[in-house]
């Protein structure tokens, strides 16, 4: 049975790690609607900047709020096609994956370790170090939010749009088209 995902507290989500000091943009469905676009996220992207002391207080922050991988959630990998696109490929879990997942804990010197849809004591949390761009990439262009009295960086529409120019899930298409709609205004 997968873990209940529940929506995020973006509040607490975001006093936590604010609290740690950690370096991150915030992506996906959130910073849609941190842009005034999205209604409802059902889940907290954030992109963190990866130097090692950084993901070590992203890792601090995630023990605290009791981070932990949904052991029966899906195995699989994004592969790149030739036009660039990168597109999710599930597959049967490898033996020992799932008693890994139960036993998980980020290493801050390896940031693809990171790399996982995670529940929380605070609702849904996805920490994403490449697929919606790099930390260094994002954070130039990103506009800064404030958000329930704190202030946080949300990814522009550009780089949002970047990564949805070819929809990868139907959810998607309105988000698409109400961040193109914005960015016309």
């Amino acid at each position: 049975m997968p873990v209940d995902r529940r929506p995020p507290d973006l509040e607490w989500l975001f006093r936590v790690l604010l609290a740690h000091d950690v370096a991150f943009v915030v992506t996906g469905s959130t910073a849609a609607l941190l842009l005034g676009v999205e209604p409802t996220p059902g889940d907290l992207d954030i992109t963190p900047a990866l130097d090692a002391p950084n993901l070590a207080r992203l890792a601090a922050a995630l023990e605290a709020i009791e981070a932990r991988p949904d052991p029966q959630g899906e195995f699989g990998a994004w592969q790149v096609d030739p036009a660039g696109e990168r597109h999710w490929v599930q597959r049967a879990p490898r033996p020992g994956e799932r008693q890994a997942r139960r036993t998980w804990r980020p290493d801050p010197a390896v940031p693809e370790s990171f790399d996982e849809l995670l529940q929380t004591s605070l609702g849904a949390l996805d920490v994403v170090p490449g697929i919606s761009g790099r930390y260094d990439e994002l954070v130039r262009r990103a506009e800064q939010v404030e958000a329930f009295g704190q202030v946080v960086l949300a990814a522009s529409i550009v780089d949002q749009l970047a990564t949805l120019t070819v929809p990868r899930h139907e959810k998607d298409r309105s988000r698409v088209a109400a961040l193109r709609e914005r960015q016309r205004d």
